[in-house]
């Protein structure tokens, strides 16, 4: 059976058979997203929805992720312009697969307010693609265009702004700057190369979304001059914004009062970038610490530390559950192996770590360096374990509390007063750049 032969049939199979034969293996996301209060995209939408708040553009997020997995750089981005007082659409990137029936017996569109001024725009692609294992076609592209162009006028959008995410997105972004005008930021915020499992014609659509953007924002600056070395015309529309934290979502809790073992923690990704090793000896010469691994578990390699009585593998937890969790541990853990991939990112978990004021101990990654010691730094495994202990015994109030004050520092609010200089007219931006500048 042929590729494009597969993808026809699969949304039939997974939808009849699958989910209901291994449901605890269907995605939970595919049924939490309709949990909100919806609606069809017809000429009601405007009363049903948040007005804007004086005059403040709208933005739609073309996403490299599900809203309703792990909250990420683009929910956050998000969350805080809302709070601001724009309109922030976000595109489920399943393009159907979330549906409940297949293409012909469910709507083509529908819109489910999240938050206040957050809504979820739903597209239902006939083949229901997999985001990341092909490029879209022509006809698909221009089906999300009119989806989102009909979504902008019943909704009463004026001079709306596209953040991009995945390179996915580029004709579609293409398309809608073309023909309605709209500004199209690139927020680039990971190196696609390096996860392996994205497909080439979304790596190559890369170069194209550079050229188009009217502006590129990085999340980290190896990330960028990886860029720029490659496009160097980017230089004059290129802003590093690093990842942040809401550092009134976490509790500050030095000195944490211990009334059972040392606990060693981890929230993010379990994937092929994951240094088992360090972890792994570290929970075999320290039997008397518990070690905590929160997020998805996307790598069979995770499953040697699964033989060790005090590594606990929790899974992927809520966004609002982190704090609490936090609140237990001592150290937290950035334990990455050293590959283009991690060399790029800025790990968002970090300020969050640093929000509840713990010691951190992490591979020697550049945006991890840039905080010099603030952070305890391993280059290989037995390091790891001596920095783990040194950490567990750090006894700094002062160390503690500049911690979270750097958290407070680098929030998203500020981030997003950064970006907002990309978002508004032509005269606003000027405004608004001469304000940040001053």
């Amino acid at each position: 059976m042929s590729f494009f032969a597969k993808e026809w049939f699969r949304p039939y199979y997974l939808k009849w058979f699958y989910s209901r034969a291994f449901p605890g293996r269907y995605p939970p996301e595919f049924s939490q997203c309709w949990d909100y209060p919806g609606h069809a995209l017809d000429d009601q939408l405007s009363g049903w929805m948040d007005t804007d708040e004086a005059g403040r553009c709208d933005i739609l997020f073309l996403p490299a992720a599900d809203w309703h997995t792990r909250t990420q750089r683009s929910q956050h981005l998000a969350m805080e312009l809302a709070h601001q007082g724009h309109r922030c659409f976000y595109l489920n990137p399943h393009l159907g697969r979330e549906f409940p029936n297949p293409y012909p017996l469910s709507p083509r569109a529908a819109l489910f307010r999240l938050l206040p001024r957050i809504y979820e725009l739903h597209v239902h692609l006939p083949r229901e693609p997999v985001y990341h294992h092909r490029g879209l076609t022509a006809a698909e592209s221009a089906r999300i265009v009119s989806t989102i162009e009909t979504c902008f006028r019943r909704a009463g959008s004026v001079d709306p702004t596209i953040v991009v995410s995945l390179p996915l997105w580029a004709p579609a972004a293409l398309q809608l700057k073309q023909r309605y005008g709209y500004r199209v930021i690139y927020d680039c915020h990971d190196l696609w190369s390096g996860f392996g499992r994205v497909h080439p014609d979304i790596l190559a659509a890369e170069s194209e979304l550079f050229a188009l953007s009217n502006a590129v924002v990085f999340s980290a600056r190896w990330l960028m001059n990886a860029k720029l070395a490659l496009h160097s015309e980017l230089r004059l529309k290129s802003t590093l914004i690093r990842n942040a934290v809401r550092s009134e979502d976490f509790d500050f809790v030095y000195p944490r009062v211990r009334t059972g073992r040392k606990v060693v923690g981890y929230a993010g990704s379990l994937d092929f970038w994951f240094d088992v090793d360090s972890v792994k000896l570290a929970a075999l010469r320290h039997p008397e610490w518990d070690f905590l691994l929160f997020g998805r578990v996307e790598t069979s390699a995770i499953g040697e530390l699964r033989k060790l009585p005090n590594i606990r593998i929790v899974g992927e937890v809520p966004y609002a559950s982190l704090r609490s969790y936090f609140s237990g541990i001592d150290v937290c853990m950035i334990p990455f192996r050293m590959l283009p991939l991690t060399l790029a990112t800025n790990p968002l978990k970090l300020y969050e770590y640093f929000a509840c004021g713990h010691p951190v101990v992490s591979s020697p990654l550049p945006e991890i360096l840039e905080f010099g010691d603030m952070v305890y730094v391993a280059r290989n495994p037995v390091e790891f374990v001596a920095q783990l202990e040194f950490a567990m015994e750090e006894n700094n109030p002062q160390a503690a509390h500049s911690r979270r004050k750097l958290a407070e520092r680098e929030s998203w609010a500020a981030r997003c007063g950064t970006l907002a200089a990309h978002l508004e007219s032509e005269n606003a931006r000027a405004g608004i750049a001469q304000v940040l500048a001053g």
